[in-house]
C-alpha cells in the first residue's frame, strides 16, 4: 500500500488534512440520542410517542442544514486561506508575503 509520499520526520506516516465540517458533527450528535431512543423502545424501556420520534429526524437534519449554511457564510467571509505549500514557498523566498 502506498502512503501517498506523506511522511513526517522520523518516518511516521502523516494523516491527510481535510476541512472541519461542523454540520456533520452536529448531525452525528443529534442522531445519537435518536438512535438511543429507538434502541430503548426496542427493549420496551421508554414510552416516547412515535410521532415525537419521527419529528426528531427532520429537526436534526434542519439543524445540521442551518449549521452548514452558517459554516459556508463564515468561510466566505474569511476569504481564501493560505495552503501549506504557499507558506513553504514564502519561507523559501525569504519570508516575503
Amino acid at each position: 500500500m502506498s502512503d501517498g509520499g506523506q511522511r513526517c520526520r522520523g518516518g511516521r506516516r502523516r494523516l491527510g488534512r481535510h476541512r472541519f465540517e461542523p454540520a456533520r458533527l452536529v448531525l452525528g450528535l443529534c442522531l445519537l440520542p435518536i438512535a438511543a431512543l429507538y434502541a430503548l423502545d426496542a427493549v420496551d424501556e421508554t414510552d416516547v410517542p412515535m410521532a415525537a420520534r419521527f419529528a426528531m429526524l427532520p429537526a436534526a437534519l434542519l439543524l445540521a442544514a442551518v449549521v452548514a449554511v452558517i459554516a459556508v457564510a463564515v468561510r466566505r467571509a474569511r476569504g481564501p486561506r493560505e495552503t501549506a505549500k504557499e507558506r513553504e514557498a514564502g519561507e523559501v523566498r525569504g519570508g516575503e508575503r
